[in-house]
């Protein structure tokens, strides 16, 4: 893009500030220039010019209109927000956010501790596994890895969690954001369990105490029992059982 239509649409969005728009071009060309051989930020080149131009305000603090921008890339407000976190991220502009801060954001703070630790099984793997150079390369302090734990963390304690929210964070599409939490789950396994298995384990539990107690309180001695008499006590043991049940529901 030439650097008169960039200052064009810089004006269009009410941007008249020289450096901005020369900031918002170099990181055009940088943009093109690490996204050969990728996938498409956006649907067309005024989008990506646009986000560009945001950038370059935010970097040097300028105030900018949201909404004019998002009118003028010519896409959605959904998609030009997922594509400017994209962008932010592949020419590394993006700022880190710690887990606590984005439980904070989200309202999920019980989460954070075993969402820190979720990240730290899944980091010491990934250290195992990976040579210098790529480890080098990844940033687990990053959106992405910080929005994954602490979303997995969430899921497995059955906490609200809104995936759309995530990913305007993550700043990356919903299938990679996916895939690295099917990486995190089995971590969460460790660090978390499984609440349905232990919750159902609990309540067999229970129900053995009640029928153990009924045996050892209410029951006759063996010798002394007739058919009749054992049909009869198999009756009053459900009637007892259903009378505790009906209690404990009614505590609860």
């Amino acid at each position: 893009m030439e650097s008169s239509q960039m200052k064009t649409l810089a004006f269009k969005v009410g941007v008249s500030s020289e450096d901005v728009i020369r900031k918002a071009h170099e990181l055009l060309r940088l943009c093109e220039v690490r996204s050969v051989g990728g996938t498409a930020l956006c649907p067309n080149s005024s989008c990506k010019a646009v986000m560009c131009i945001e950038l370059a305000a935010n970097s040097m603090d300028q105030p900018i209109d949201k909404n004019s921008l998002i009118r003028i890339s010519g896409v959605t407000r959904k998609v030009y927000t997922t594509s400017y976190k994209t962008l932010e991220n592949l020419l590394e502009l993006n700022q880190n956010v710690s887990v606590r801060d984005l439980a904070v954001q989200f309202g999920c703070l019980p989460a954070v501790t075993p969402a820190l630790e979720i990240l730290a099984r899944y980091r010491k793997n990934f250290d195992c596994k990976m040579s210098e150079s790529t480890k080098e390369d990844v940033n687990f302090n990053g959106p992405l890895f910080t929005t994954g734990s602490l979303y997995t963390a969430c899921r497995h304690l059955k906490i609200k969690a809104e995936k759309s929210k995530y990913l305007a964070v993550a700043g990356v599409n919903r299938s990679t954001f996916d895939r690295l939490c099917t990486e995190l789950t089995q971590h969460a396994m460790a660090v978390i369990g499984d609440k349905s298995t232990s919750k159902s384990k609990r309540q067999g539990h229970w129900l053995d105490d009640l029928e153990t107690s009924f045996e050892e309180e209410c029951s006759p001695p063996k010798k002394q029992l007739t058919k009749k008499q054992n049909g009869g006590t198999n009756s009053d043991y459900e009637e007892w059982k259903r009378r505790i049940l009906e209690g404990a529901n009614t505590k609860t």
